[in-house]
């Protein structure tokens, strides 16, 4: 799966003509150091279903100190391509005898072993099958075709997806001959349907070792292969804090110099923005300063400076720490501006705040169109007040049933709940934001949860570029910071609105913890 960080930030510095090499290098560092950076904070946006984070490993080019050199690679790759004389393989195959077979798969197996080894851990199964002796059988071609689908299944796992293609055309390959040599054939047909077989057989496995080669070449350091998920995650993560800081300091330096100097000024003129309440840790100032550009209507963003002046920056621009996490971050606020839309909403119902299924149900149908809009799943549609309006006036009815004039009134107050200076909305989102505050700001439970007008769109960001906004991921939380239970936000107690708010208190935690742990982790 590919990444388009430069889409996601906005524009990147004006270059002349001449330095359009240099401006699609930027954008391939940019796209692979974000693209790591998602792999260490929130793998399930890039690993598709199916896939392990080694397979995905390829994209990044990761490249860590226990690197192998590629010269060493290619020589013991080639001599196990080499070494299994393959003319003779095919030849000892060929023969009818079920033993001379056997003793020369022997060998080749076990050279596929070698080859494929480095690329799983030391008690995969696969590693064990192959380890163990064949077993007795009058058929040990067909046995051994069904042992390559297991070695190229368990291949298709650990391989960029780049490679899916080619392993489900050897895959395919071995299913062809299986009907016709199962089934009973003329003994005259024994002997050429024994050749067929030998030469799948030892085609494959050259496919097989060849296409090793080729996801050793993607993954730079097969050696990464034989570690367990989670011992690969943690070089992912120590990869990308190294890669993302060292990129940011370059990006903001100046004349050979790092931007050290620059990125911490920066940071400070930004924390000293903090309105309202000061805390005496510095941590807590900067999250609650955070929070604060997350409750602002115009879109968070981080872009990397530019000599024209004539391109201005942001409005709520956020210092060089953030940069790539700031796409995640816009996501987080179009959803906190849409958490307060709904419980604005739902106010003009006069359902029951707990207790009753219906308010459940109308929270639940608010709560799915605005989700449809944060996370565009049909780019298509776009929700309007109209659609908000219908919602309330059928919920009301539940209620009671309005007049023509009373639903006129009620329409007109949808319309006005939904504008960003309407008491009600500033009220509920400043009880929401102040919550999140102090929950993020806990440090033995953080995972809690330009018009002049709150966009029914969530449009924050819009100007950024044309591409959408990432999708919600699948969140991973740590067994052992497991969120307690925690009081309802007062406004926010339907649990459609409960569990939102304790989904995006995860995730920005999750950003919090990056950034601390770049920047601030001595």
């Amino acid at each position: 799966m590919d990444v388009d960080f430069a889409s996601k930030v906005g524009h990147l510095p004006s270059m002349d003509t001449q330095d359009d090499k240099n401006r699609a290098n930027l954008l391939r560092v940019l796209n692979q150091t974000y693209f790591l950076h998602l792999c260490a904070t929130e793998p399930d946006t890039v690993i598709p279903e199916g896939k392990s984070l080694l397979s995905m490993i390829a994209h990044s080019r990761l490249t860590p100190q226990t690197a192998e050199p590629a010269a060493q690679l290619h020589e013991r790759v080639e001599k196990a391509v080499h070494g299994a004389f393959w003319n003779e393989a095919l030849e000892a195959l060929s023969d009818p005898d079920p033993s001379t077979q056997i003793a020369r798969l022997k060998g080749l197996l076990f050279d596929v072993r070698e080859v494929i080894s480095p690329l799983f851990p030391k008690n995969h199964p696969i590693i064990a099958t192959l380890s163990a002796p064949l077993p007795p059988t009058a058929s040990p071609l067909i046995s051994t075709n069904l042992l390559m689908k297991e070695i190229l299944v368990a291949l298709r796992q650990r391989a960029a997806p780049v490679r899916d293609t080619t392993i489900d055309a050897l895959l395919a390959n071995l299913d062809a001959p299986l009907s016709p040599i199962l089934a009973s054939s003329p003994s005259s047909s024994i002997k050429s349907t024994t050749s067929q077989l030998a030469r799948l057989v030892v085609s494959t496995m050259k496919s097989i070792i060849a296409l090793v080669d080729t996801m050793k070449a993607d993954l730079n350091q097969f050696v990464l292969g034989s570690m367990t998920e989670t011992q690969l995650r943690d070089v992912v993560v120590q990869q990308a804090k190294k890669r993302e800081k060292e990129l940011v300091l370059d990006i903001w330096g100046d004349s050979g110099k790092d931007g050290t100097e620059r990125v911490q000024t920066l940071w400070q003129a930004w924390v000293d923005e903090l309105e309202g309440e000061q805390p005496a840790q510095p941590r807590g100032k900067w999250i609650r300063r955070l929070v604060q550009s997350l409750g602002l209507s115009e879109a968070v963003s981080c872009t990397i400076p530019d000599l024209d002046e004539s391109v201005p920056p942001g409005r709520n621009q956020l210092p060089p720490q953030f940069f790539f996490s700031s796409p995640r971050l816009l996501y987080a606020q179009n959803y906190l501006q849409a958490l307060v839309i709904a419980a604005s909403l739902r106010s003009l119902t006069r359902l029951p705040i707990t207790g009753d299924s219906r308010g459940h149900d109308f929270v639940h149908r608010i709560w799915t169109l605005l989700k449809a809009e944060i996370d565009e799943e049909d780019p298509s549609a776009s929700t309007k007040i109209i659609n908000f309006a219908d919602e309330v006036v059928r919920a009301r009815r539940l209620v009671s049933v309005p007049d023509e004039h009373e639903e006129a009134q009620l329409r007109a107050a949808v319309d006005r709940t939904l504008q960003y200076g309407d008491p009600v909305f500033l009220l509920l989102q400043k009880r929401l934001l102040a919550a999140l505050a102090d929950k993020l700001c806990r440090p033995t439970d953080a995972t809690d949860a330009a018009v002049n007008h709150a966009p029914i769109r969530m449009q924050t960001g819009r100007t950024l570029g044309t591409e959408r906004a990432d999708k919600r991921p699948r969140l991973e939380v740590d067994a052992n910071s497991s969120p307690s239970a925690t009081t309802p936000v007062k406004g926010f107690d339907d649990p459609v609105l409960v569990q939102g708010i304790e989904d995006i208190g995860k995730k920005i935690h999750i950003y919090i913890n990056w950034v601390d742990n770049v920047w601030f982790d001595s």
